[in-house]
Order: structure tokens, then sequence, then C-alpha cells
């Protein structure tokens, strides 16, 4: 079996438990209507919980600090741990 399977939206019911078991075994699952990729199965994050993914979506909204270098924010880092 590839790692790479296309598969119609309309077989998405009747191959389910076949597809998720390929996805968690390393294969790239894509979901297709009207030849176009349209969604796609992957193995979840068995870490992961709605209080984390919720952290992760606040960390990428939170302010970034445009045009400091690389090298300042390693010198205010290290001058914080002191």
């Amino acid at each position: 079996m590839s790692d790479y399977i296309e598969v119609p939206q309309e077989a998405v019911a009747d191959c389910l438990e076949a597809l998720i078991v390929a996805a968690q075994n390393g294969a790239r699952i894509v979901i297709m209507k009207g030849g176009k990729a349209r969604a796609y199965i992957r193995p979840a994050n068995s870490a992961m919980t709605k209080d984390a993914y919720d952290a992760l979506l606040a960390l990428k909204r939170f302010p970034r600090v445009p045009g400091v270098p690389d090298e300042q924010l390693l010198a205010w880092i290290k001058e914080d741990q002191r």
C-alpha cells in the first residue's frame, strides 16, 4: 500500500476504519471531491487536549515584536536568566 492514498468523499464512509489505521501507520490520506483535495485524515496527537489546543491558538494570536533582531531577543533572554 502506498503512503499516499486518495479517496473519493463518497467512499470514505465505507472504508473509514481502514483509512484511520493507514493514517496511524504513517499514510497520508487525502479526501477528494470533484477531483480536488478537500480534507486529510491524519493521526491525532494523543497528548492534545482541548485546553492545550486552545493554548496553541492563543499563542498564535500573541502579538509579535516586529523588527527586533534575533541577537537582541537572545540578549534579553540571557539578561532575564541572571
